[in-house]
């Protein structure tokens, strides 16, 4: 029997039987390069209990999508990409947000898992059609990036006893639909619907506080689509030493046992980040979210209580790391050297929807001009409904050449 095909933890805990599949795991995982752990990654979300459960209601949500009416017609699919309205549709309803969830599932390579504390989930739409162009979600920051402190000239004072870090907010989904996306650009359009007005005037009502940048990062390296976007400067690399991350069924048993079996060190190590991190980390529980902070540590604990060395299972895999800084004076401001009402907002940023879909259009166009002519238009659409309920062996066959696309 594989390890993967064991089933998760009952009451009791063995601890030796734990650590045995653990270690299995995570040896599995490191032995991928960064495409097939991703793609293992999201065809373990699709084997997910609710996924299968819903999988008839989310097959409806196909034809959301925007799509040329005949993507080999040179002519009419320009004409449709020059009268594209892009806007922003800010979800707070409860079941409209689960509808984001099951949809950014399907359209997005990597697998979603929902950060402590801020989150913001955005639909991006064409406002003639109704069509979904892409997605966003935007989330408190990352607590410490080095390439990112650097640019800022941030202190760990600045981020969290003076509160800068509630000014920014790291986009941890950008996606777009296809064919949007590879034929025409489309997450970079995407990427810069992350700073338009509503989304600042959002943030500034329902947190208090001003949006000074928006950054993000990708997952391979500092060739990406964000390279060449007015709105992003590209900062460097990460340093690419966080942990591999198990799958929860081996995860969640150790995450269990340590707060029965370490509550003392649990309760600390819960209570010091959340004090670290002020109204960044939410309730702070640390049991879902990205690799960073809180479950870092957590996952620190069960490497020590296993006697395992951490650094045996760090990724290694550097992302680019990028940012969009909306003021001319931003660093000051989150340096904490001038006050709020000294900023003073990028032009570009000040036209938001405008400069974005003049910028975007021609170079979608051009795009697309380019691979009709050369024969290299890609038709189909990205929808993972097929890979809820279908093996790993099929999952690769059909999917690994298409992560990064």
């Amino acid at each position: 029997m594989n390890f993967w095909d064991t089933e998760p933890a009952k009451p009791e805990f063995d601890f030796e039987t734990q650590k045995r599949l653990l270690i299995e795991n995570m040896d599995y995982l490191s032995s991928m390069s960064v495409e097939e752990q991703t793609l293992y990654k999201k065809w373990v979300e699709l084997q997910e209990p609710n996924m299968i459960r819903d999988k008839s209601q989310i097959a409806s949500m196909y034809d959301i999508q925007w799509a040329p009416t005949d993507i080999n017609n040179l002519e009419q699919t320009i004409k449709e990409i020059e009268e594209l309205e892009p806007y922003v549709e800010i979800l707070e309803d409860t079941k409209e947000a689960g509808k984001w969830t099951h949809i950014r599932k399907m359209i997005h390579t990597m697998s979603f898992v929902a950060n402590p504390g801020r989150n913001v989930k955005i639909n991006v739409k064409d406002r003639k059609s109704g069509k979904l162009l892409g997605q966003i979600s935007l989330a408190s920051d990352v607590t410490s990036m080095a390439v990112r402190d650097n640019y800022i000239g941030w202190t760990k004072d600045d981020k969290f006893k003076k509160g800068k870090l509630n000014h920014t907010t790291i986009a941890s989904t950008i996606v777009c639909t296809q064919p949007l996306g590879y034929n025409f650009l489309g997450g970079k359009l995407i990427a810069m619907m992350t700073t338009v007005p509503e989304v600042r005037e959002f943030w500034k009502e329902k947190y208090g506080q001003t949006l000074i940048g928006v950054g993000t990062t990708s997952l391979y390296g500092i060739h990406s689509q964000y390279n060449g976007i007015p709105h992003f400067k590209t900062l460097g690399e990460s340093a690419g030493k966080i942990s591999i991350k198990p799958d929860d069924k081996f995860y969640d048993p150790w995450h269990q046992w340590l707060k029965e079996n370490r509550s003392e060190w649990y309760q600390s190590a819960i209570t010091n980040e959340r004090i670290r991190n002020g109204k960044n980390m939410g309730t702070g529980e640390g049991a879902s979210g990205p690799v960073s902070g809180i479950k870092q540590k957590i996952l620190g604990q069960i490497f020590k209580e296993c006697g395992i060395k951490q650094s045996a299972y760090h990724h290694g895999f550097k992302r680019g790391v990028y940012l969009a800084m909306m003021y001319e004076n931003g660093p000051e401001f989150l340096r904490d050297e001038i006050g709020e009402d000294e900023l003073k907002m990028k032009q570009k940023f000040v036209d938001g929807v405008d400069y974005i879909s003049k910028w975007w259009k021609k170079k979608a166009i051009k795009r697309y001009a380019k691979l009709h002519s050369e024969g290299r238009i890609k038709p189909e659409n990205l929808f993972y409904l097929d890979g809820i309920g279908m093996n790993w062996d099929k999952m690769k066959e059909t999917y690994l050449k298409e992560v990064g696309r």
